[in-house]
């Protein structure tokens, strides 16, 4: 981290999102961190939608630097990167644009299929058709996920043949009675599932740090696989140097074609044909003692 000990640097944490208790152990952890290195840093749990209140604590505390940990809605799309903008002050990662593009996952979706980046195919509910569903034979799984939240939080999987795949009226409607629950279906997507291994890709200072496998013993890396489960297993592979550059060059691009810089995270699969299938972007990973951010870059630290 090159900056100056002798500025003041604040972690911004909390917020008011579904996230909010892990951002709160990031922003703890990052904190901690700073303060027994000798910076001059500051810790805010910024629990409540109030610019003003943001503004008068950076002002007061003479703030030249904002770390910012919210995760979630208020803090990784673009909202608390707007104030920050507006009050003027430097932070790291990425810009309210990049954020607002990476926590929208349909957006970050057509991104990019917009410059030729691999991504699963997907449909949004209310414009899914009947070609698309009749594509969903070839599955033996499909993803329902929310268009904008972070740590797997609403994501489920349901076995293709659990669904009605003859139109979009049956397959909405069995779609509802497996998902469990009621949802606005203008708020959530489908996508193909990817049969093969998952990676995340750490960025920092836009560099591909070493790339992780998960393995779980869940259904999928969920938020219990994340922040809660002793037995998700992570591991850095060792890739041919081709296949290395390939998934480097790939989630490179994906990262800087939202606009994102500084720090972050790209998820992905491997295909059983290693093709890469892109996921989504973190903007702002975890950094607890189960995130992935931290334990590659003392992954990095180690080959130096």
């Amino acid at each position: 981290m090159n900056v100056a000990k002798n500025i003041k640097i604040l972690i911004l944490a909390g917020g008011w999102s579904n996230e909010r208790d892990i951002s709160l152990t990031s922003g703890k952890s990052v904190y901690s961190a700073l303060d027994n290195a000798n910076y001059n840093v500051l810790f805010l749990d910024f629990h409540t939608n109030d610019k003003n209140l943001l503004e008068s604590h950076i002002k007061k505390n003479k703030i030249s630097l904002v770390f910012n940990l919210m995760h979630g809605e208020g803090g990784e799309d673009g909202l608390v990167q707007k104030f920050l903008d507006e009050i003027g002050v430097e932070y790291i990662g990425s810009g309210c644009r990049a954020s607002q593009m990476s926590f929208d996952k349909v957006e970050t979706k057509l991104k990019w299929m917009s410059v030729k980046l691999p991504t699963p195919l997907f449909s949004e509910f209310p414009s899914v058709t009947d070609e698309f569903i009749q594509g969903l034979v070839k599955c033996k799984k499909v993803v329902i996920k929310p268009k904008s939240s972070g740590s797997s939080v609403g994501i489920k999987l349901i076995r293709t043949d659990q669904l009605n795949l003859k139109n979009k009226g049956d397959f909405l409607n069995s779609v509802y009675e497996k998902y469990e629950k009621s949802i606005d279906i203008n708020q959530y997507f489908i996508e193909h599932f990817v049969e093969g291994d998952e990676y995340t890709a750490p960025i920092i200072h836009n560099k591909v740090y070493p790339i992780i496998k998960i393995e779980t013993s869940r259904e999928f890396y969920d938020f219990a696989a994340k922040y809660e489960d002793s037995g998700t297993n992570f591991t850095f592979p060792e890739f041919d140097q081709n296949m290395l550059e390939i998934i480097q060059k790939t989630t490179l691009s994906a990262f800087e074609s939202l606009g994102c810089n500084g720090w972050g995270r790209v998820d992905f699969f491997l295909d059983k044909e290693l093709n890469i299938n892109l996921i989504e972007v973190n903007s702002i990973p975890g950094m607890t003692n189960h995130s992935l951010v931290p334990m590659s870059a003392k992954k990095m630290a180690s080959l130096i």
